[in-house]
């Protein structure tokens, strides 16, 4: 989603959850962010990862760690599966504001500053790190009596075990800070068009919502989602008018006005050309 994610990751007591995520839909592929911890684990497959306006080549074996309010998305190449955790700080960290504790999510925190460790390669992952990976997946599926500690602990390890991985060896593939201010900009027009898809949108209005000149906009918006403004809206549209087409009965006419776009032959033309086929033969293919 292009806005803060408000995702319910497990609940208040065991704020934790794993699961596989299989291919990335063009349907999903928009800015998100949110405020849990994510470790992204690349079962099979390859890609890119856009992350903070960061482009990152990937495959099988790969690590990604994204910390909270990251702006990321990802974009498939082939027979992707990711295994992705999830969790709140407060379930390594807990509330005792032990040094010790926190020292666990230091790999996160380096984010502020730099994005050196974000991206960590097969090749820098020892099999008795991924073991424990593998480990917290099964604990999570079965569930028996006392897995939520043993997720904890396994956990703990494996943040400390990275810890150590990254502190003896260097990344010869540093990169500077993100710009906070541009990201949160970039946030704010991100869920404006969210929002706003079925008015008139144009690089004027963004930009004056953003408060950056037009060229500089486009272009942070671009490094950040890998496209421009515009076709980003485009797709957001695109989106939102497969949705009405499979789950109401309104006409092509109506529901092309209900998604933004200036009239219908536009509507058709950009829809075409985005999947395929038509608007009518997508609804007749897929309900």
């Amino acid at each position: 989603m292009s806005k803060r994610t408000h995702h319910e990751i497990g609940s208040h007591y065991f704020p934790f959850e794993c699961s596989d995520s299989i291919g990335v839909s063009e349907d999903f592929r928009e800015l998100h962010w949110h405020d849990e911890l994510e470790i992204c684990r690349i079962k099979q497959g390859s890609g890119r990862y856009l992350i903070n306006g960061v482009d990152y080549l990937f495959r099988t074996g790969d690590l990604f760690l994204i910390g909270p309010d990251d702006i990321h998305l990802c974009y498939e190449d082939k027979n992707l599966i990711m295994q992705v955790i999830m969790f709140d700080s407060s379930f390594v960290s807990g509330f005792s504001g032990s040094l010790s504790d926190h020292d666990y999510l230091r790999i996160f925190q380096t984010f502020q500053h730099t994005e050196s460790w974000r991206h960590i390669k097969s090749s820098m992952l020892p099999p008795s790190l991924l073991d424990l990976f593998d480990q917290i997946e099964i604990e999570y599926q079965s569930q028996s009596t006392g897995y939520e500690l043993m997720i904890k602990a396994l956990l703990l390890q494996f943040l400390a075990q990275l810890n150590r991985i990254i502190s003896m060896c260097p990344n010869s593939e540093k990169s500077g800070g993100i710009n906070k201010t541009a990201a949160l900009k970039i946030k704010a027009a991100a869920a404006y068009i969210d929002t706003h898809y079925q008015d008139l949108i144009t690089l004027d209005t963004l930009s004056q919502i953003t408060q950056m000149s037009i060229p500089y906009f486009s272009s942070t918006f671009k490094s950040f989602s890998g496209i421009s403004p515009i076709e980003y809206t485009i797709r957001k549209r695109i989106v939102k008018a497969k949705e009405l087409l499979l789950e109401t009965d309104q006409s092509v006419l109506s529901i092309s006005m209900a998604c933004g776009f200036s009239s219908l032959s536009n509507f058709n033309h950009l829809f075409k050309s985005y999947t395929g086929i038509s608007p009518s033969t997508y609804r007749k293919n897929y309900l």
